[in-house]
């Protein structure tokens, strides 16, 4: 299947409006997740990102399972507080959403030396939904200082993975396959 094969399936089947051939190979329907990642991370980049999102994206939301925390909107370093003390540990103490235009990231911290979300490639149906996908991804690489990376679903980034989108903090270029 070449490459236009693959663009002009997915405006027939999906009535997609993807203004390039690239975005129809990125956000290709598979079954799977997108993650954007930011390795060799600490709490510290954690807080900035969440605290940056808060600031910039249409809209945040934040469940948690701690009642000493405000049930509605807590600090992010109080849950970052809450979640080391939690004996549950990975994705149970906290989920935490952010909307950019009509597309929602999500995140269920599990580890702070990787920051990641996720994002539903489905949702991605037309060149205002990728600019946001873009603008989410800069914002994060800007709040972290460290280069963001749009990647299929895994467990656990491997230097091996193909990385579909990334943004560079300090030279500000963003490059996609």
């Amino acid at each position: 299947m070449t490459h236009e094969d693959v663009h002009a399936g997915e405006h027939r089947t999906r009535a997609r409006c993807l203004p390039e051939p690239w975005m129809c190979d990125v956000f290709h329907i598979d079954g799977s997740l997108r993650d954007i990642r930011v390795l060799d991370t600490t709490r510290v980049e954690w807080i900035a990102v969440l605290e940056r999102l808060r600031a910039v994206a249409d809209e945040t939301e934040v469940e948690h399972a701690y009642p000493q925390l405000d049930p509605a909107r807590p600090a992010v370093a109080d849950l970052f507080r809450a979640w080391a003390d939690d004996p549950e540990g990975c994705g149970t103490g906290f989920a935490f959403r952010a909307r950019f235009g009509s597309v929602w990231f999500f995140s269920l911290p599990c580890d702070e030396e990787e920051i990641e979300f996720s994002v539903w490639p489905e949702d991605i149906l037309d060149g205002s939904e990728v600019a946001a996908v873009l603008r989410f991804l800069v914002e994060v690489a800007t709040a972290s200082q460290r280069r963001a990376l749009l990647t299929g679903e895994t467990v656990r980034y491997d230097p091996g993975m193909l990385t579909l989108i990334s943004h560079d903090p300090v030279t500000g270029i963003t490059s996609h396959i």
